[in-house]
């Protein structure tokens, strides 16, 4: 992003009169002046991490510039799951939520020639979080019709204990569910989560996994072998391609993979920049991503994921892919999300 794009936004959000309401009280607390000394996205680091706890206890209109409050309705809400204590709360213009969300994906499924033009079966929740939005915006124009959804609450999954009869009966309701539509109607696609993929590809007749012809992964880490088993033993003549990212954040789709089969996520434009905290061995460190755009601006923003920086080649450069991204993102703790105990 060029100083005069970047101060343009910067601009928007800390206006005295008609700008973001945090932004403008957080203006005469900074210890510097972000109009004037942040000219680059390094810059952004100047700002103290940013405290997630706000936009979990005030309205998502406070970070949003006041020159949009009277334009509330072409606003999408999203909220996290939860993971990380209470749900943080934003909102997207329309046309940040395409750029944040559909055109990602678009580039991204172009590049890998994913299948156009069949029905998807999502399996996931349909809110509050954003990717049940985000996944009828990427079917519908990709040429499926509003795509089959099985809807399951993943806060509610989290309480239930590994192993306990509460979790077997609700995995079983999601996956009934899922086995009806795919019985009933010609799924080309599958959008879901790891386990949920794992648990329906161990129900599902052959003849049945070999017509997948897409599946789109999301909401948690997986091992190698999962990656393994997916693409050559249980849904063989599917193109595969995962997404990292957050309600908060965005989407950065799967473009390569590491040498040991891992994906590599990258950002799409200049609307999310990713980085990854110094850490003692240069490794692995906490992620740390800039949202820079109309609809809010989220500077220093540092997840609970830790993961490995990795730079563009040229393929995803020709596809707008142009910033550097990051390798096998994972919780700190990986037992859960590796053994196949979650849901999301």
């Amino acid at each position: 992003m060029n100083k005069d794009t970047l101060q343009e936004i910067l601009s928007i959000h800390f206006d005295p009169k008609w700008g973001s309401p945090y932004w403008i009280a957080q203006r005469k607390k900074l210890s510097f002046d972000p109009i004037i000394d942040v000219v680059s996205i390094s810059d952004l680091n100047q700002f103290p991490a940013f405290p997630l706890e706000v936009l979990a206890t005030r309205p998502v209109t406070d970070f949003l510039p006041r020159q949009f409050h009277d334009e509330l309705h072409r606003c999408i809400s999203s909220e996290t799951g939860g993971t990380t204590g209470a749900p943080k709360r934003t909102v997207y213009l329309e046309k940040d939520f395409t750029a944040a969300f559909v055109t990602p994906f678009l580039a991204a499924a172009q590049a890998i020639q994913f299948p156009q033009n069949v029905s998807w079966l999502f399996i996931g929740p349909s809110g509050p979080h954003i990717i049940g939005k985000a996944a009828r915006a990427c079917a519908v124009a990709m040429g499926s019709i509003d795509p089959f959804m099985v809807d399951f609450d993943p806060r509610w999954a989290r309480k239930l204990a590994p192993g306990s009869m509460g979790r077997t009966r609700y995995m079983e309701h999601v996956l009934h569910q899922a086995e009806q539509v795919i019985e009933s109607q010609d799924i080309g696609v599958l959008f879901s989560t790891p386990p949920v993929l794992e648990s329906l590809a161990g129900r599902l007749h052959e003849n049945v996994r070999n017509s997948i012809r897409g599946i789109h992964l999301g909401g948690m880490a997986a091992s190698p072998d999962f990656w393994q088993q997916l693409t050559h033993v249980w849904f063989p003549n599917a193109v595969s391609m995962a997404g990292y990212g957050n309600s908060l954040a965005g989407v950065c789709p799967q473009l390569s993979t590491t040498t040991e089969g891992l994906p590599q996520y990258f950002p799409h434009g200049e609307r999310l920049y990713l980085d990854i905290e110094a850490t003692v061995d240069g490794a692995y460190g906490p992620v740390v991503f800039h949202r820079i755009e109309e609809s809010a601006l989220l500077p220093h923003v540092v997840e609970r994921d830790v993961a490995q920086r990795v730079h563009r080649n040229a393929d995803t450069a020709l596809s707008g892919f142009h910033l550097a991204g990051i390798a096998n993102p994972r919780p700190p703790a990986m037992d859960e999300a590796l053994t196949g105990q979650g849901l999301y």
